[in-house]
């Protein structure tokens, strides 16, 4: 071969090695989330592994730049926000995005966060535009309940604190606290069925949980009582809680003379510290009631409220008798609104001088506050921050 016909086999190897460095990738490939991810809030599932893929191998490395975006999630209370980049080196096809995911324990609906592919390199978006859901599905119990609200003196002249229970342990005091149990109306045509189990009464986050559920077909709720265990005559009790609202909802924080199981109802005396009826969220009700026997009830009460277009569910408020040898005062947040001497219940005996045991409760239905409908949610709950006797 000729040195002419050599020189010219080179330049023609050289001009074609360097076409091939300048060419671009033979295979483009589309990028995208093949599905979304959905899983329970708990420890198993504290991050999500989203996958990301390219539909065919390629012999260049793809770059794909993505983020983090709210829906019904919090970013930093539900999931912690991310962005960054992800890298398929040459034939790979597969990749994964992680997100953490904030754990607790409080109810709340399922709630939902998204990544976005924001750019890339040496790849495109499958139909123009990729993103992957998020879910988390939330299986929780415990209710979140804010810390707001008023408090009341922790001392008052001339009385010392004879008792209390701050439900600041892990568990219900049974030292304290024992249960009405049952399903049968409980004199006012009520639905409820009142148990014992954790889901209806729990101490939380320094409260006493009281938890009115719908089951279906039934409704459940929790009345906890301190009879035989703490009962009390006379004294200033504060009672701080944060209280359920809605249709057919009942809650109380009320007491009933010790000798309840002899002497029965009216005659043993009953002192409602506090009712609502949820379908007036803004208006407390305090009564005493009285008879010397059932065909004799009587009652005499008065009810106080707070701002129209605020409830008693928005923070807490502490409700308050300062009850002696002369009669009984009510209180909401230190201000009086009713108050009764001996004289109330005429020739009928007088039972507010003796011990009486605490009642707490939500029931749910009833004549008084007619029954659940359609507007009505559950669960909801009284929390009680505390109860406190002074004497």
């Amino acid at each position: 071969m000729s040195k002419l016909s050599k020189l010219a086999l080179l330049l023609i190897a050289a001009v074609c090695f360097q076409c091939g460095k300048d060419e671009t990738p033979s295979v483009v490939p589309n990028i995208y989330f093949p599905i979304d991810v959905s899983a329970l809030e708990s420890p198993e599932n504290s991050t999500f592994e989203f996958p990301l893929v390219l539909d065919r191998s390629t012999d260049r490395e793809v770059t794909v730049h993505y983020e983090t975006n709210s829906l019904t999630a919090i970013e930093g209370e539900d999931f912690l926000p991310a962005s960054g980049t992800v890298s398929f080196a040459p034939g790979e096809t597969s990749a994964t995005i992680i997100v953490e995911i904030v754990i607790d324990e409080y109810i709340e609906e399922d709630e939902q966060f998204r990544v976005v592919l924001t750019q890339s390199q040496n790849g495109v978006f499958l139909n123009g535009s990729q993103q992957a859901i998020g879910t988390i599905r939330n299986d929780d119990t415990a209710i979140q309940v804010t810390t707001e609200g008023y408090v009341s003196a922790d001392s008052y002249s001339g009385k010392s604190l004879v008792w209390s229970d701050e439900f600041d342990e892990s568990e219900i005091n049974l030292n304290n606290w024992t249960y009405d149990l049952g399903a049968h109306g409980w004199g006012n045509q009520e639905l409820q069925l009142y148990t014992s189990n954790s889901q209806n009464s729990y101490v939380h986050d320094g409260n006493l949980m009281i938890v009115a559920k719908n089951e279906g077909n039934y409704y459940t709720s929790a009345r906890m009582k301190s009879i035989d265990l703490q009962e009390f005559q006379y004294g200033r009790i504060d009672v701080r809680a944060l209280l359920p609202k809605g249709q057919g909802i009942w809650p109380a924080i009320w007491m009933l003379g010790a000798n309840f199981p002899t002497a029965g109802w009216p005659a043993c005396g009953e002192i409602d510290i506090m009712e609502l009826i949820g379908s007036s969220p803004n208006y407390v009700h305090g009564t005493v009631h009285y008879g010397d026997d059932y065909t004799q009830h009587q009652f005499t009460g008065q009810g106080t409220s707070i701002s129209f277009g605020q409830t008693f569910s928005d923070e807490f408020h502490v409700f308050s008798i300062d009850w002696n040898e002369q009669g009984i005062t009510w209180y909401l947040d230190d201000v009086e609104f009713f108050s009764i001497d001996q004289t109330v219940s005429g020739n009928q005996n007088y039972p507010f001088d003796n011990p009486f045991f605490f009642i707490l409760n939500i029931a749910v239905g009833g004549e008084w506050p007619g029954y659940p409908d359609e507007t009505t949610e559950f669960p909801q709950y009284m929390a009680v921050d505390y109860v406190r006797v002074f004497q």
